[in-house]
Parts: C-alpha cells; sequence; structure tokens
C-alpha cells in the first residue's frame, strides 16, 4: 500500500517536474532562444575577445567562450525557472582554476547584468594577481 503510494509521488514529481522543463524551453523559444533572449550580455561577451565564440547552445543555456591549448575561460548562461545563472570558469595551467557564479532575474537589465559581472571577475582578478605576487 505505502509503495503504491510512494511510487504515485515520485511518478507526479517527475512528470512535473517535465512539464515545467518543456513549458520553460517552449517559452524561451517563443522569445527567439538563448542568444536571442540574451543578446546583449553575448554580444559583450564576443565583444571582450576576437577568439571568444559559441561554443554550444541547447534549449535553455548557452556556452560561449575561448578553448587552446594554453587553457579555457568559459561563460555558461542558464535560464532556469525565472531566473538566469551564469558561471565563469578558466582553467588555465599557469593560474590554475576558478570559478564565479551570478544569479539575475530572467528579465533583468542586461546592461546592470554586464557591469556587475565585469566589476566582480576585476575584483577577483585582482585578488588573484596580487595573492600570487604578480600585483
Amino acid at each position: 500500500m505505502w509503495w503504491t503510494i510512494i511510487t504515485l509521488i515520485v511518478v507526479f514529481i517527475i512528470g512535473k517536474f517535465l512539464y515545467d522543463t518543456s513549458k520553460q524551453s517552449s517559452k524561451i523559444k517563443q522569445e527567439g532562444g538563448m542568444r536571442i533572449k540574451y543578446r546583449e550580455l553575448i554580444a559583450e561577451i564576443l565583444n571582450q575577445d576576437s577568439k571568444v565564440r559559441i561554443m554550444q547552445e541547447t534549449s535553455n543555456s548557452i556556452t560561449l567562450g575561448v578553448s587552446n591549448i594554453s587553457g579555457s575561460t568559459l561563460f555558461i548562461f542558464t535560464q532556469t525557472y525565472g531566473k538566469l545563472t551564469i558561471q565563469w570558469k578558466v582553467d588555465n595551467p599557469i593560474f590554475g582554476k576558478h570559478s564565479m557564479e551570478w544569479d539575475f532575474p530572467e528579465y533583468g537589465d542586461q546592461e546592470k547584468m554586464m557591469s556587475r559581472i565585469m566589476n566582480d571577475l576585476d575584483k577577483y582578478q585582482r585578488n588573484v594577481m596580487t595573492s600570487k605576487g604578480v600585483l
């Protein structure tokens, strides 16, 4: 008896999650996809370095960055329920692995988002350089 109730609850939760995920993907698609919805942020990151490229795109995420023999720098945008999560990940043989993450309202001002990201990255990189004795 209990197993039946637990199984029904689990099936309901999984079904609800899949339904919500599908609904969110459809909504993003109606808004032009990640590339269009977050075009201002994407353009700013692409303009930072001519080597930056869109590396991967799904219905609810987009990854921009540079990857070569000297390491990688990635920006991963993930649309979740009502918010945009942006991850910055660096893997460099000299400076090591570093990452930061930001959460913004889905329809927030993209110019303000970019300003905060650049400000936070500047502070973080200065701290890293100071701690390594470079500055």
